[in-house]
């Protein structure tokens, strides 16, 4: 870890790149030298650091390339590697108009050795450099200890069960507004689901989202009314006894029939009518009798 190229990341130039370029930036700077020199990790590596997919980090990565923030390094230092061989980047620390807190803090202390000139290979800890001049001055800087953000993508946070305050917020809201869907009903289905299956989840509002894209793709999500307020949803216990124990009961299939009975009722459809219907009728063909159902109301 390279508490410098780290700083100079955060402090330098995390507010002039979008986010998946300053994540792929934090991961090369932990594994650079101070000089931010030498770093290797793989794009799968990044990609599991970082919670975003190998195509996003390589799109970073030639984000950060074309700006100037990074550059291919000395590829050597990988050659001695098996197999895939990732490329070595080197981070521009001289760019960025910011200086770091960290920089006044810093004390020049020098050592008492003779500048050399190496002609052949040497060999440092990050790789093989050639014709390298080492100065023994060194620095030593007051550091805070540094917590790296790695534990702030969904996947490598704990699943919970929903929050018994959970309701949609204003982004759900407009996106329900731009489907053309009832967020407040559908907010209704997908806690009673949540609650009814015991599910589990990093990013309840991500889950959602989700959850009202593929409501309008699959169309079982409720269109927007603002006429009407519907009192069944499909967790409704009408809804459970009108369809009655079915051997899909708890899959998506399940869910897609009890829309289908919820909206039948909000129609004002008997639901002991309905029951009476459905009561002999076969599970593989209870949606093809619910569409017609829905056609003659």
């Amino acid at each position: 870890m390279s508490i410098q190229a780290l700083t100079w990341v955060i402090y330098g130039v995390a507010s002039d790149i979008k986010h998946a370029d300053f994540r792929t930036l934090l991961v090369l700077a932990d594994h650079a030298d101070p000089q931010g020199m030498g770093a290797y990790p793989s794009r799968s590596t990044i990609s599991r650091l970082t919670g975003y997919s190998v195509r996003t980090v390589s799109y970073a990565l030639k984000s950060l390339e074309s700006s100037g923030l990074i550059s291919r390094g000395d590829q050597r230092i990988v050659s001695n590697l098996g197999g895939y061989k990732p490329t070595v980047w080197n981070l521009n620390m001289s760019r960025g108009a910011k200086t770091a807190p960290l920089k006044n803090a810093e004390t020049p202390v020098q050592h008492d050795c003779t500048p050399a000139v190496q002609t052949g290979v040497q060999k440092t800890r990050t790789g093989v450099q050639t014709g390298v001049q080492h100065d023994c001055t060194r620095t030593i800087s007051k550091e805070e200890p540094y917590i790296e953000p790695r534990e702030s993508n969904a996947r490598a946070r704990k699943p919970i069960p929903i929050p018994a305050d959970w309701k949609p917020s204003e982004e759900h809201r407009a996106l329900a507004d731009r489907l053309g869907i009832d967020c407040d009903i559908e907010a209704d289905k997908f806690r009673d689901r949540a609650l009814d299956s015991g599910a589990r989840s990093a990013d309840w509002n991500a889950k959602y989202r989700n959850w009202l894209v593929k409501g309008k793709e699959r169309g079982f999500a409720t269109p927007k009314d603002s006429n009407a307020r519907r009192r069944f949803t499909w967790g409704s216990e009408e809804v459970k006894r009108v369809l009655g124990p079915i051997s899909c009961e708890g899959t998506d299939t399940y869910m897609e029939l009890a829309c289908k009975v919820a909206d039948l009722l909000n129609q004002g459809l008997d639901p002991n009518m309905l029951r009476r219907q459905l009561a002999n009728v076969p599970d593989n063909v209870l949606a093809e009798q619910l569409f017609e159902q829905e056609a003659a109301a």
